[in-house]
C-alpha cells in the first residue's frame, strides 16, 4: 500500500483587475516595485522609511521605462504602417 501526502501553500494571492482598458505604466510599475521590494512589518522604523522611499524609486524608474518601450513600439508600428501604404491608420496609435 503507497500513502501519499502533499501540501502546499500559495502565501498571499493578490488579484487585481482593470475595467475596459488594459494596464497602464504606473500601475504596471507598481506591481513589479511591490514584488521586488518586500517592506517587513517587524522592521525598525528607519528602514521602513528608507525602503519605502527606494520603492517609490523604483515605481518611478520602471514607469518611465515602460512610457519609453509603449513610445518607441508605436513609432515602430507607425512607420511600418506608413512603408504598407496605411498612413491613415498612425492616427489610431497616437501620433
Amino acid at each position: 500500500m503507497i500513502n501519499l501526502e502533499m501540501s502546499t501553500s500559495l502565501g498571499n494571492v493578490m488579484v487585481a483587475t482593470t475595467d475596459n482598458r488594459g494596464w497602464n505604466a504606473e500601475e504596471i510599475a507598481q506591481r513589479a516595485a511591490n514584488k521586488i521590494v518586500y517592506i517587513g512589518d517587524q522592521s525598525h522604523p528607519a528602514v521602513q522609511a528608507q525602503a519605502r522611499a527606494f520603492k517609490e524609486r523604483i515605481t518611478h524608474v520602471i514607469a518611465w521605462a515602460l512610457r519609453e518601450a509603449v513610445e518607441q513600439e508605436r513609432s515602430t508600428i507607425s512607420h511600418r504602417l506608413r512603408e504598407a501604404g496605411h498612413p491613415e491608420l498612425v492616427h489610431l496609435l497616437g501620433d
